[in-house]
């Protein structure tokens, strides 16, 4: 008899935390359903898929799908947008189109993930993006990003709660500032600025951020539940 492979989604994967986790998963021999509203590269091991994460049906449909084809064992929830802004300034459209995608995107993957990994009766894991500005705030960005991640946070561990009963386990990571698109766009100032206010006196590194999230995603890590796991070299406890 043919093992069934094992199956992970990776929302956000044309970004380079969502692509970096895809591509890990599929060296580690993943099936990976690797979805955003980017053009994604189709390699070995990845299966491009075009989806809007504030459409629920298509996320619940690529759930059915990916549990149809493989065994569906890993979700992660990466897609998300950051915008810089003056918070005085913050409009209402930028509010709602933040919130969409990250908080209202990873509740339907959440609750996607969980219907199928639980019909499935073989437990899986959930790990979603949360933020270092969940937790602080932050006046340097639209203030509906920090309340988007913080409302991140408080889902996984509604998530964690009730995949416990199934033997799905929901966590999240909560990155400080990286290196990578999201800053590529910041003043040289301020990212000096960040990085005087950090005990390790820099940007914490993509590759980093994905070692964890795969951490999280692996089955040996089965007494992790509803953890938010602070990745920022200390900040938060100078924050």
């Amino acid at each position: 008899m043919t093992a069934i492979r094992r199956g992970a989604v990776v929302t956000g994967a044309a970004g380079d935390m969502g692509g970096g986790v895809a591509a890990a998963l599929a060296e580690d021999g993943f099936a990976v359903y690797a979805a955003d509203l980017r053009p994604i590269p189709q390699v070995e091991g990845i299966v491009p898929i075009a989806l809007d994460v504030t459409d629920r049906d298509a996320v619940f449909a690529l759930a059915e799908r990916a549990a149809g084809e493989c065994d569906l064992r890993v979700w992660i929830n990466a897609a998300g947008v950051f915008e810089p802004a003056r918070v005085i300034e913050a409009d209402a459209a930028a509010w709602n189109r933040i919130l969409g995608i990250n908080l209202t995107g990873t509740f339907h993957g959440c609750a996607a993930a969980l219907r199928v990994m639980a019909a499935g009766g073989r437990g899986g894991r959930i790990v979603n993006i949360g933020s270092i500005s969940g937790q602080l705030g932050g006046v340097g960005v639209h203030p509906a990003y920090g309340a988007s991640k913080a409302g991140v946070h408080a889902l996984t561990k509604t998530y964690a709660l009730e995949g416990a009963k199934h033997g799905i386990y929901c966590n999240a990571v909560a990155p400080g500032v990286l290196e990578g698109r999201m800053t590529a766009g910041f003043p040289p100032e301020v990212l000096e600025k960040i990085m005087r206010g950090n005990p390790q006196r820099r940007l914490g590194r993509m590759d980093e951020i994905v070692h964890a999230i795969l951490y999280l995603a692996d089955e040996r890590a089965s007494f992790t539940n509803g953890v938010i796991l602070p990745l920022n070299g200390g900040e938060l406890m100078v924050g």
